[in-house]
């Protein structure tokens, strides 16, 4: 996978009350050109969440695909080495749902995806190198994370914006 692009970028959308927002541009051209052409008609972005930091993860389907054979791969070598595998935890952290999204980047938010992540009228874009992340800008500057980087370019967004929570 070594043609891929990596997502980069940070940027604060603001999110309608239906949950529509769009997808920073810098991030929609990754999304494009990760894409394969066949699959191109419909623009389509994948929408999990990380339980763990509660915000969205979100990629293009190359990489699911890829995390999917890379799942597959370690099942077969936990056999191969009689090594237990969980495949529930491991299929659990593969949940997504499929998002369209238009060519200017909008797209609605996934509902129950949105609700558990905290995501109201703001969101926080960060590309994530494979992925990239949403926040809900107060979740991220209260989390407990070692990434005070990460909640200072979030607040600084914030001030570019002039958004205050």
């Amino acid at each position: 996978m070594s043609d891929r692009e990596l997502f980069y970028g940070f940027t604060l959308q603001s999110v309608d009350d239906k949950g529509r927002v769009a997808i920073p541009a810098d991030l929609r051209v990754v999304l494009d050109r990760n894409t394969p052409v066949q699959d191109l008609p419909v623009r389509t972005v994948l929408v999990g969440r990380d339980a763990a930091l509660n915000c969205l993860l979100c990629y293009d389907v190359t990489w699911a695909r890829q995390l999917n054979d890379d799942f597959n791969h370690l099942r077969r070598l936990a056999a191969e080495q009689g090594r237990a595998f969980d495949e529930k935890a491991e299929r659990r952290a593969n949940r997504v749902e499929i998002a369209n999204y238009d060519p200017s980047g909008r797209f609605v938010l996934p509902a129950f995806e949105r609700q558990r992540a905290g995501i109201g009228k703001w969101a926080f874009f960060a590309g994530d190198g494979d992925r990239f992340q949403i926040w809900a800008p107060e979740t991220l500057l209260a989390a407990d994370i070692d990434d005070p980087d990460l909640q200072d370019r979030c607040r600084f967004y914030m001030a570019q914006k002039k958004v205050t929570l």
